[in-house]
């Protein structure tokens, strides 16, 4: 509690954001449902110790005092007295004892993973409702923007609508427009409330005033693909191995109702002395002995039977709920993986579309100010930024959700978040239990991805010769021909020869991927690289300073723009490639933001994720990935930028 209090005063002090580990930390210490699976798994532990209290012996002592009256002897009344000392030691019992002992130490396994199970849940829907208050916080601020631009609009033509300068039918339009905006305020104002109510029902607190970012999930160490993915989750997920364990238990249970067809045979010694003989007679007698007892059942009333069919239901029952667990996780695994790799291509896009869409607004608000643009418009054009603006942001942190998702449907998730004690190791405990299990077998690991390369209208290419069938307009090309944008034949012009980085052998820049989008005119000067270290997206104080001509240029040149291309090297997972290549680019605009002084920033910049697709050079060396992990930023002119983006609407 003092290291907690510790935290909490630290950060008042410091206002630093809160770490999505940190709350999940947090919420898992008092959580009731994890508390409630740590009573189980405690209570469980104690079931296994009076299983295992059968392989002791019992020490019985009696004691007894009576009053006697009879008709018959001597002594026709009298009181007699008699103490005991038994102890009984059982040699076999059927292997009940045994049989409840394996029993009993797999359902505490099933407790211990029960608990694990919980730990990864809540931690889900506490990291999900961390990430939703962040998207909500976002939107609002989307929201908020979106309204002050209407009510700036709104005063201006209001002023000219009083001056006579514009028509009545031009503000009741901004006015519709302005109700509009004010209720798509209160509609994300709503969203935020519900989901900040989630957190604090799962957190048991109110959202802080500020959240850190959750980018570095992009940086989780993710399969290669969706089978890779499924093994790593029948291996991991301790929902799924709960269920093994269960099967496990239920067997032994089986076994347990089958000692009751055997005999058991104890080792039975007592001592005990008392007042009165057999015959009543006032004679103490003291008697001690030592022997074995053996006990066989005939007949029980059926039960024996019926326990034995109990059993053997239940262990059915177990297996169907682990079919039931393998598909929902695979279930869980698929469409996860399935998001996160269709956002991976689909965010690029969708950031192109925010930029250009923000580009186009600000051309717009300049061209209506001299009476080149109608109000209807910029109107459009201003709700067409915002409209992309939400999408872009809620693709976002839906990709992070998803990592999220499949992180915890492969068991990883609480390990990933730190939340979890460092000696702790899932299959380390499996080893030692000897549970065998073969998923594959039960839950065939297996991608349902029913966008076959034939099927899906964005990748098919029926002539194989690079372009998709969407934009062939020569569907005959043959594979072997060199096509253009259209899918024509083309000649082959002679390849240009650059000298990339370092002291490295020339490339043909030719051999490389398909060249990024074109520049919309010659460029102004030469490109500048922002290198980066291997796996990171952050920008470093050298390169800040690398850096600082092309603030310079921009703070010069308000006329001129800039395009950000993100490059990653050739090692590792090409999606992993081109999320980490977007995050460099984006991180430079970021701080370029931040770095110059005039106006119109979105409209001055450009951000390209290639990833993979177009190395300075084209292999493995670390000279080559040190080349590559870069950020290439080429000078444009931004009016050419906005005339073209608005002839292209």
């Amino acid at each position: 509690m003092w290291l907690a209090f510790g935290l909490l005063s630290v950060r008042a002090t410091s206002a630093e954001p809160v770490q999505l580990s940190e709350v999940v930390r947090e919420a898992i210490d008092s959580h009731p449902d994890i508390n409630a699976a740590w009573q189980d798994l405690q209570s469980a532990r104690q079931d296994t110790k009076v299983a295992r209290s059968g392989y002791r012996p019992t020490v019985d002592l009696t004691a007894r005092s009576a009053l006697v009256r009879r008709n018959s002897g001597l002594d026709q009344s009298y009181s007699d007295s008699e103490i005991r000392l038994t102890a009984t030691q059982m040699l076999f019992d059927g292997f009940f004892t045994s049989s409840e002992i394996k029993r009993l130490e797999s359902a505490q396994k099933v407790r211990y993973l029960e608990l694990l199970n919980q730990v990864e849940l809540i931690s889900l829907e506490v990291a999900t409702a961390f990430a939703d208050v962040l998207l909500y916080r976002e939107l609002l601020r989307v929201a908020e923007d979106n309204l002050r631009t209407h009510v700036d609009v709104y005063k201006q033509i209001e002023k000219s609508a009083q001056a006579g300068v514009a028509r009545r039918a031009d503000l009741e339009q901004i006015s519709g427009r302005l109700y509009l905006a004010e209720s798509n305020v209160m509609t994300e104002q709503s969203n935020l409330h519900d989901v900040a109510s989630r957190y604090q029902r799962l957190t048991g607190k109110r959202p802080p005033d500020e959240l850190a970012g959750i980018d570095d999930l992009i940086y989780a160490d993710l399969p290669a693909s969706v089978i890779d993915s499924l093994m790593v989750a029948y291996q991991y997920n301790p929902g799924f191995l709960a269920t093994w364990y269960n099967i496990r238990s239920n067997q032994f249970s089986i076994d347990s109702a089958q000692s009751r067809y055997l005999p058991t045979v104890n080792l039975v010694g007592s001592y005990g002395t008392q007042t009165r003989d057999q015959a009543g007679l006032d004679n103490t007698i003291t008697e001690g002995r030592v022997g074995i007892e053996v006990s066989y059942n005939f007949y029980n009333g059926g039960a024996d039977r019926a326990q034995i069919k109990s059993a053997l239901a239940l262990k059915d029952q177990a297996l169907d709920l682990r079919d039931r667990s393998c598909r929902d996780v695979r279930q869980t695994v698929q469409i996860a993986f399935n998001d996160i790799r269709n956002l991976d291509r689909q965010l690029p896009a969708l950031n192109e579309h925010r930029l250009s869409a923000s580009r186009v607004r600000t051309a717009y608000l300049d061209q209506f100010k001299i009476g080149e643009r109608t109000l209807l418009d910029l109107l459009d054009s201003e709700n067409e930024a915002y409209e992309s603006g939400r999408a872009y942001t809620e693709a976002l942190y839906t990709q992070y959700k998803a990592v999220l998702r499949l992180l915890a449907g492969s068991g990883k998730l609480a390990e990933f978040l730190a939340v979890t004690r460092s000696d702790f190791n899932v299959t380390e405990a499996i080893r030692l239990s000897g549970a065998v299990y073969d998923p594959k077998y039960v839950c065939p690991a297996e991608s349902t991805d029913v966008m076959s390369q034939e099927t899906n209208i964005l990748v098919r290419d029926s002539d194989g010769d690079g372009v998709t069938d969407l934009w062939d307009e020569c569907p005959d090309t043959p594979a072997n021909m060199t096509a253009d944008d259209f899918g024509c034949h083309q000649e082959i012009e002679e390849p240009m020869v650059e000298e990339p980085f370092g002291d490295e052998m020339v490339e043909d820049s030719a051999s490389n991927a398909p060249e990024p989008t074109p520049l919309l005119e010659p460029e102004l000067r030469p490109a500048v690289n922002a290198f980066f270290a291997e796996n990171d997206a952050t920008l470093s104080e050298d390169q800040k300073v690398a850096l600082q001509p092309v603030v310079d240029f921009l703070n010069e040149s308000p006329s001129n723009a800039i395009q950000l291309y993100g490059h990653a090297s050739l090692k590792g997972n090409r999606d992993y490639n081109q999320a980490l290549s977007l995050k460099r680019a984006q991180n430079v605009a970021d701080w370029l933001a931040t770095a110059i002084t005039t106006e119109g920033l979105e409209s001055r910049f450009s951000v390209i994720a290639l990833g993979e697709d177009s190395p300075a050079i084209d292999n493995n060396t670390d000279a080559a990935d040190q080349a590559n992990r870069r950020v290439e930023i080429r000078f444009i002119n931004n009016a050419a930028l906005s005339e073209t983006t608005d002839m292209e609407r």
